[in-house]
């Protein structure tokens, strides 16, 4: 095996050992777990001797994705969040897939069980992506994630540098399932609001970076206003009012060009 599988997980105990048993045991996997969860490392690492677990300050889904790459030592590596589950053998079929192409090729995107495709087929546009193998070294001479982005379009934004630089992306046939959620849900609340910060800071930062300030802020201004109503309609429901109160506080940041500085309300371990 010449593929090192990264997941990055946030308060995800309950599916890293799940998604850790969908490969096989010669397969190497590293753990970046951003809630620095020591019990987490000490089961997973105790029961799986293919695993090791990197307990790791929070500052983002693609800081820790690139520490993973970096710690990493094989040819390939191959990115899963914790709530994404392979099909059997799913790291040897993506090798013989690349071998095939003479590893002529910059991204291999996993199919969605519902969406799954036959045959490998080429990616032209930009898109954001969920489990996806990559050569290391290419990986890492492009920068590997942006790394100002905290969460959401970190991926889009690595498609679209990959397309740039002209490598060839391929949807291939071979199958993942995503169970929708990659933390324990009575984290729900700070997470959620979290996720709402980032997402519209994150939409702002990357229209920025690829088509300049006065594009993204144009284009981003009707949700800051939609926000703002929003909270004066919600004024009465705490929990609504906190998710746009967030989006307007993300965009207002990303407007002032401040880095994404909120974090999620959650003790660590």
């Amino acid at each position: 095996m010449d593929t090192t599988v990264i997941i990055v997980s946030y308060k995800s105990d309950h599916l890293v050992e799940k998604n850790i048993e969908k490969f096989n045991k010669e397969t190497k996997i590293i753990v970046v777990d951003n809630s620095q969860d020591k019990d987490l490392k000490k089961n997973i690492e105790s029961k799986f001797k293919n695993v090791r677990v990197v307990l790791n300050r929070n500052e983002g889904f693609g800081r820790a994705a690139n520490l993973g790459a970096k710690l990493a030592i094989t040819k390939y590596i191959f990115f899963c969040s914790p709530d994404n589950y392979t099909e059997e053998n799913a790291i040897n079929n993506l090798q013989n897939i690349s071998q095939n192409l003479n590893d002529k090729f910059g991204i291999l995107i996993l199919s969605d069980k519902d969406d799954f495709v036959l045959k490998k087929t080429r990616i032209n546009n930009t898109r954001g992506i969920s489990c996806f193998f990559v050569k290391r070294k290419t990986f890492l001479n492009l920068s590997g994630f942006d790394e100002n982005f905290f969460l959401y379009y970190e991926d889009a934004d690595l498609v679209k540098r990959f397309l740039k630089n002209k490598y060839e992306i391929y949807k291939v046939p071979v199958k993942y399932s995503n169970f929708s959620g990659s933390h324990n849900k009575k984290y729900n609340y700070p997470i959620e609001i979290n996720r709402n910060w980032h997402y519209m800071w994150s939409k702002f930062y990357y229209r920025k970076k690829h088509w300049g300030y006065l594009y993204s802020f144009i284009t981003t201004l009707p949700y800051f206003v939609r926000s703002l109503v929003k909270i004066i309609i919600y004024i009465k429901n705490p929990k609504k009012r906190d998710v746009y109160f967030a989006r307007v506080s993300g965009l207002y940041n990303s407007y002032i060009l401040k880095k994404p500085w909120f974090r999620p309300k959650i003790d660590y371990k």
